[in-house]
């Protein structure tokens, strides 16, 4: 940890690791280190704005002003923590503290979908729940999965926004038809709320990804078959 980070400070690179994703995590860093993850952070030189973390479920509140002086970013996968009984982590208190906060997937086996849509309409379910309806809004959840994702790899300014000079990458809702009927209020509560939906159309750098909800890439099919392959041999491994 330590080769690694000082290795990242000579490159000038970005450091990434899971961390305090449950009590078990507490418990292994305590009985290996002695010490909790924040401090073991500390001590191995990875509490500086150049690290991002996944989860952060389990800070305490000293901590969560640590990582924020830190400038730390954090990946909140809210679906992973649900299903792996991980708890619920303080992103409104992170945030608050000045900490980077995201939204992750995780990988397929602990968010299934992969859908970027549905874990920031779960992140806003789950601030709610934690720190208070009026704290977990839809424009909070949105901040997370643009801005605050930008920030966890150090690219504000370049991509996370539309503003001169970004990234061209966009995405695009409809908000027509009957999942839509009447809401007009606020139009960013109406997307988060009243689905789930997919985007209409996705442009990466410039170039169309989904047009009209369809997937452009000819390779489509070849992929798809070539991942239904893989999973059939990852099962029967399994079974073996």
């Amino acid at each position: 940890m330590i080769d690694s980070a000082e290795l990242a400070a000579k490159l000038d690179v970005r450091l990434h690791t899971h961390f305090a994703e449950n009590s078990e995590d507490d418990a292994f860093s305590l009985a290996t280190f002695g010490c909790r993850p924040m401090d073991y952070l500390e001590e191995v030189g990875w509490c500086t704005d150049r690290t991002w973390l996944a989860h952060c479920v389990m800070p305490n509140p000293q901590e969560i002003k640590r990582l924020g002086a830190a400038r730390i970013g954090v990946a909140h996968c809210p679906s992973s923590n649900l299903i792996l009984s991980s708890g619920v982590a303080p992103i409104i208190d992170l945030i608050a503290a000045g900490v980077h906060v995201g939204i992750g997937v995780d990988g397929s086996s602990s968010a299934d979908s992969a859908s970027m849509w549905l874990e920031a309409r779960q992140a806003m379910l789950l601030a709610k729940l934690r720190s208070g309806a009026a704290a977990g809004t839809a424009r909070m959840a949105l901040e997370c999965a643009t801005r605050g994702g930008a920030g966890c790899l150090g690219r504000v300014g370049e991509i996370g926004e539309l503003s001169v000079g970004s990234v061209g990458d966009v995405a695009i809702w409809s908000l027509t038809g009957p999942a839509f009927a009447g809401a007009i209020a606020d139009p960013i509560e109406a997307w988060l709320r009243c689905g789930p939906v997919a985007a209409r159309d996705t442009i990466v750098h410039g170039k169309h990804v989904v047009r009209k909800h369809e997937i452009v890439s000819a390779k489509l099919e070849t992929m798809l078959k070539s991942h239904a392959k893989l999973a059939h041999r990852m099962q029967q491994l399994a079974i073996s």
